[in-house]
């Protein structure tokens, strides 16, 4: 895996945000919207669909293998049932991840993940995923060797962001993978503009990642006085999408990438 990512190859470079006329668009779990959720098509798709990166999960399997999912159960969307850290790997490989959609597809690794990426030369936002601080963490523990991993010149190191609800995780990845660009997650109506911003100072982090509900074009003007970016999960109509174009944001995370194609495309037409 590593001999294969460290190759040199043309890769395709993804143009800055102002040359696009709007935000980087990430493929929420890939594209949901049309293929199932966190899985290797889902990913593709995303990047065929005009995607510059994509956004998954990643937490633990109970014998500590990085798996790519979503929920803290394979209820939803795989064939199985039970709490994803107390299945095996091999357990959780066996099930079927396209269930939903009846699109048979297996629960990837973060390797495949990562070479995926590589492949496409796009972006990526790994999302640390637990049901506690605790859990974070150790999940941040075991991402954190495998992209030290990665070679100093491997361009999916400066196309990588980490983000996570849990701040003990992100600081952790920040102290054992000071190179990798971090951003903290926020979802409750508790939230305010100002208290995002001062979370993430404190955390040294590079963006906040804010719900669209919580957010406003203010609080998007004070984050990048404040030096940070702002990326929004999870924007699908294109009302809203075309609306944090407006606001300047920097990057939007959707379940349909081509709408965030459509909508920067109209912004240049109306320019």
């Amino acid at each position: 895996m590593t001999q294969q990512l460290s190759r040199q190859a043309d890769r395709q470079k993804v143009e800055p945000a102002h040359a696009r006329n709007g935000p980087i668009s990430y493929g929420h779990r890939g594209a949901r919207g049309h293929a199932p959720e966190n899985t290797l098509l889902a990913f593709d798709l995303a990047f065929d669909l005009g995607a510059d990166g994509i956004e998954c999960d990643v937490q633990l399997s109970a014998d500590g293998r990085i798996v790519v999912i979503h929920d803290s159960t394979v209820n939803r969307t795989t064939n199985g049932r039970g709490p994803v850290n107390g299945m095996s790997f091999e357990a959780l490989r066996a099930l079927d991840a396209g269930r939903l959609m009846r699109l048979p597809q297996r629960i990837p690794t973060l390797e495949e993940t990562l070479a995926l990426v590589w492949r496409r030369g796009g972006l990526l936002n790994l999302e640390l995923k637990a049901d506690t601080d605790t859990e974070a963490v150790t999940v941040a523990e075991a991402v954190a060797p495998v992209l030290n991993a990665l070679p100093e010149d491997n361009p999916l190191r400066a196309g990588l962001l980490l983000s996570s609800f849990s701040f003990p995780a992100v600081a952790r990845m920040r102290e054992l993978a000071p190179w990798a660009r971090t951003a903290t997650l926020y979802g409750g109506r508790a939230w305010t503009g100002s208290a995002m911003i001062e979370s993430a100072l404190h955390l040294g982090v590079e963006a906040i990642h804010p719900h669209p509900r919580i957010l406003t074009e203010g609080t998007i003007r004070a984050a990048h006085e404040a030096g940070l970016k702002v990326n929004v999960w999870t924007a699908n109509r294109l009302a809203t999408i075309r609306r944090l174009i407006a606001w300047n944001a920097d990057g939007v995370f959707t379940d349909y990438p081509e709408r965030m194609v459509i909508a920067r495309r109209l912004v240049g037409v109306m320019a």
